[in-house]
């Protein structure tokens, strides 16, 4: 009777869902949402994240800003991407630039990043089982219930139900061992640490050799283990670099205000407003 009593929404959350996600874990079955205009394809491995596609008509959250940043890519360019998750982001970098070096060190994620680069044939990505910082160390990984979440910190996103220790070493280091000497796209999605990897990156940025850096900062995150915002932006004015955001706005300093979002780094910040295109998503 409480079930029929419970609203719509918390009955599918609580009582449907679950049953899905076990219909699926014991299914031989993969399951996958693919967006065949952007390229994008999704593993889904959770009844509410189905859910959730379905609704939004998006395969990941990064749809919106994919949409808007997409000019900026082009074919000859060497992309960074750092906290590289399942790979989603990756592989759509891959369809469109040169060479895709992607960071991640949780050895899940890593599988799965393997396992969507054989499905779809992608051989332009390059895989490096690490986590990037501003000291070369090694650190303990928390790892989040949610594999998007996991973090070099205890921040506050979602529980904590393990860590395993990581390699960390810096953008600078990594990129004189590849023997690259110019980043043209950067993308940061590292939970919390966003200026534990800037701080890595000092000499490539002091000598602006990275064109774009898309971060985003989450003040909850940042101030669950004792960082700010302003910390990011102080970081990358006093390399010299403009920040705008993906609506092309462009930001003062780091003494303001900050809202919550994406943000990108850029030399010029008007000339990236102008280039920045428009998508049939909003921005979270």
């Amino acid at each position: 009777m409480y079930g029929i009593k419970t609203p719509g929404r918390i009955f599918n959350r609580f009582i449907l869902y679950p049953l899905l996600d076990r219909k699926i874990a014991n299914s031989d079955l993969e399951l996958f949402v693919y967006d065949k205009n952007r390229g994008l394809m999704r593993t889904l491995n959770y009844g509410e994240r189905m859910n959730w596609t379905l609704d939004s008509g998006k395969v990941c959250d990064a749809v919106p800003w994919l949409d808007r940043i997409e000019p900026l890519i082009s074919q000859d360019d060497v992309v960074f991407d750092i906290g590289a998750n399942m790979g989603i982001v990756a592989n759509w970098f891959a369809q469109r630039c040169k060479h895709v070096h992607a960071f991640e060190p949780h050895p899940d994620n890593l599988a799965t990043i393997k396992s969507q680069q054989e499905l779809r044939n992608i051989s332009n990505i390059t895989l490096h089982n690490l986590a990037l910082g501003k000291t070369h160390s090694k650190m303990q990984l928390h790892v989040k219930g949610f594999h998007g979440h996991h973090s070099l910190g205890d921040v506050d996103n979602s529980p904590t139900i393990g860590k395993i220790e990581v390699n960390v070493r810096t953008i600078d280091d990594v990129s004189k061992e590849l023997k690259i000497d110019q980043i043209n796209f950067m993308k940061i999605d590292v939970e919390g640490f966003e200026s534990d990897v800037l701080s890595g990156a000092k000499n490539l940025l002091e000598n602006k050799k990275i064109e774009y850096i898309l971060f985003e900062l989450q003040d909850t995150i940042l101030h669950s283990i004792n960082r700010t915002s302003s910390e990011v932006f102080e970081i990358i004015f006093n390399a010299g670099y403009q920040i705008i955001d993906l609506n092309g706005n462009i930001m003062a300093d780091s003494n303001s205000s900050i809202p919550n979002g994406d943000y990108l780094a850029c030399l010029d910040s008007t000339e990236a407003a102008k280039k920045l295109a428009t998508s049939e998503f909003d921005l979270n």
